[in-house]
């Protein structure tokens, strides 16, 4: 008998032998139901997809107060009748969740298929804490049973005679329902680019500006950036800077979205431990014009925004993210990952980049062919991520994080693409 060996990565390894011929339950379809934590209870839908005793998919998850949902993408495994599933990642999210384990036991009874089981974090980041856990119970919801193999009918060919497609996956109602939420959300942009410096011992760049107006297009092209909230500005001073801020705090309430964006260039001071945006009106002589991160970081702690992503491509850029430990502390763990969040994607680490951008080249190639109506910015970073590492001539590794001390709880910015 013929046997292989499947194993899945997400973070958590699961491995498992499976010989052909076996009788292996069938668990793929739609499943619906309900799991629990505390005095909450959350409605439950699986779309699962099976291959063999492997299966991945979504899950969709919705509090009764209507207040949470998600949508997570899941690995998992069969062994038996029990079923062993990792969430991996967000598809999107809003309010409170983590991403768990789930351990499920398959059952049939009088025609009805059930899992039930329960979900569980574990000890690793970015998960729900360890000890965290509740109930789960699911049913199928679309009448497909049965046993291996399942003949899956490809799109747009014709179906062999005998042979019955798969019925096409339900509505994305979680998704639909965030989509109406975001809809009713402002977007609100600050996008900079600066070329040309009054100090003459400050390198003029070439593409800066065209990268900040590339993107202020895409943004409100295919984006739900209203042209009256995109505040941009080219080769400005400090104080102009300083007050296109204040407009954005003073706009943008706790529902609302903002998106700042610089390219320019950046300054790394070793002895204050302090990275700095240089405005075009700055002086290497003086450090009166420059902006530093922790101006920048106390008004991006300011914006009452729901979520605030911060988009830099300068040199020394990731030292915005330098202090990041907060985020690793068992009470952030504790918290759950709550939704409000300032992130930030910068184009290196605590180096200098070049003034033609690869990161921008891939970030607005990304953002322009993205089909999808939600994208989170987590999401679009791990999209490009590794192309930028590839085709850097100097080996760039961009970054995505907290900005930390300014209010982030875990949460995520999400694009709402237009219809």
């Amino acid at each position: 008998m013929m046997i292989t060996r499947f194993c899945i990565a997400a973070s958590l390894l699961i491995c498992t032998s499976s010989a052909f011929g076996q009788n292996i339950i069938n668990v793929s379809g739609i499943w619906k139901g309900s799991s629990e934590y505390l005095n909450a209870t959350t409605a439950i839908t699986m779309e699962i997809k099976q291959n063999e005793n492997l299966i991945d998919g979504f899950i969709y998850g919705k509090t009764l107060n209507g207040k949470d949902s998600t949508k997570k993408a899941f690995s998992g495994v069969i062994t038996g009748d029990k079923i062993e599933i990792l969430e991996t990642d967000y598809i999107y999210k809003t309010g409170i969740d983590c991403k768990a384990k789930l351990l499920l036991q398959y059952s049939r009874s009088n025609g009805n298929e059930s899992l039930t089981g329960k979900w569980t974090g574990d000890l690793r980041l970015s998960t729900c804490p360890p000890g965290v856990f509740g109930p789960i119970n699911v049913v199928r919801a679309n009448g497909v049973q049965g046993s291996l193999p399942v003949v899956q009918v490809a799109e747009n060919t014709t179906p062999v005679a005998g042979v019955k497609a798969e019925k096409p996956a339900p509505p994305d109602e979680m998704g639909e329902i965030l989509i109406s939420e975001l809809s009713n959300r402002n977007y609100y942009a600050l996008i900079i680019g600066i070329n040309n410096y009054s100090d003459p011992g400050i390198q003029t760049l070439d593409n800066p500006i065209s990268d900040a107006k590339g993107l202020a297009t895409v943004l409100q092209s295919s984006y739900t950036f209203e042209k009256p909230n995109v505040i941009y500005l080219e080769d400005p001073g400090r104080a102009e800077i300083i007050d296109a801020l204040d407009v954005l705090s003073n706009k943008a309430t706790e529902k609302d979205n903002v998106l700042i964006f610089y390219a320019g260039h950046g300054i790394w001071n070793e002895k204050l431990n302090q990275g700095y945006w240089l405005p075009a009106d700055a002086s290497l002589d003086s450090k009166a014009q420059w902006l530093s991160n922790s101006t920048l970081r106390d008004y991006l702690g300011g914006i009452k925004s729901k979520h605030t992503l911060l988009i830099s491509d300068a040199c020394f850029s990731g030292g915005i993210l330098k202090e990041r430990s907060v985020e690793q502390s068992s009470k952030a763990m504790l918290e759950l990952y709550k939704l409000p969040s300032r992130k930030a994607m910068t184009s290196g680490t605590m180096t200098t980049v070049p003034d033609e951008s690869v990161f921008i080249k891939y970030l607005m190639k990304n953002l322009g062919e993205n089909e999808s109506r939600l994208l989170s910015a987590d999401q679009l970073f791990r999209n490009f991520k590794i192309a930028v590492i590839h085709n850097s001539p100097r080996g760039l590794v961009p970054q995505y994080g907290v900005i930390a001390f300014t209010g982030d709880e875990g949460g995520d910015f999400i694009f709402l693409k237009r219809d």
